[in-house]
């Protein structure tokens, strides 16, 4: 199968790869690794910019964990692809997509949109340009884009978004710096955006049209 470029520079899995990317993805697996095992009989699919298998161990059900591989070689984890990916359509409840987002990235949406169920919903895990955190990943060559843009590009693929964006990770301390109740979380690292596909509505049946006649004129 061959293998499509991706538009994707030499040091973004790099970043992906540090200790402090790496504290922001433990944070993240936590959260979803929670919200994927209150589902564990549903299929599930997980695309992470880096190997996560490790942090998604105990999470239950039919998954399938896949990561991006250097040099735009696709996709290797549970099995070794590109795109389209290895699944039937609407075969898939949840899609974790775990900054993988880059530019060229309505072609994965829409391969995510065909294998997902109807009613399945997708979290995508993109990095906030507006955290003060930015300033650790500038040297790397990562595509940052406010929320609205990400879910603008998921409307063009069919998906509708749901709920409002969910903001975790540090702000600027790499020890992931926690305020509860703070007004400071549209500041942190990263975002969570979910999306659904939403299933067509079935065309009800349509009534009869009724045809008056006059009655004939009686003489």
């Amino acid at each position: 199968m061959p293998v499509p470029p991706f538009a994707r520079q030499a040091g973004v899995s790099s970043w992906f790869d540090t200790g402090v990317a790496r504290l922001l993805l433990r944070e993240e697996c936590t959260l979803l690794a929670e919200r994927l095992r209150a589902r564990p009989s549903l299929p599930w699919l997980w695309l992470a910019a880096v190997p996560q298998a490790r942090a998604l161990r105990g999470v239950e059900g039919v998954g399938m964990r896949l990561h991006r591989l250097p040099a735009g070689e696709g996709y290797g984890g549970d099995v070794r692809c590109s795109l389209p990916l290895p699944l039937p359509a609407e075969s898939v409840q949840t899609i974790v997509l775990q900054h993988v987002l880059d530019r060229g990235s309505e072609a994965l949406l829409g391969e995510c949109e065909r294998v997902l169920m109807p009613g399945g919903r997708i979290w995508l895990l993109v990095l906030n340009p507006l955290s003060p955190y930015r300033l650790r990943w500038r040297r790397h060559a990562i595509v940052a884009r406010l929320p609205g843009s990400w879910l603008m590009l998921a409307r063009r693929c069919g998906l509708q978004a749901v709920g409002q964006p969910q903001y975790l990770g540090p702000i600027w301390r790499r020890d992931g710096l926690r305020r509860p109740g703070s007004d400071l979380a549209p500041l942190r690292a990263a975002c969570l955006l979910e999306v659904e596909k939403r299933a067509a509505a079935p065309i009800g049946m349509m009534p009869a049209k009724v045809q008056w006649r006059h009655p004939m004129p009686t003489t």
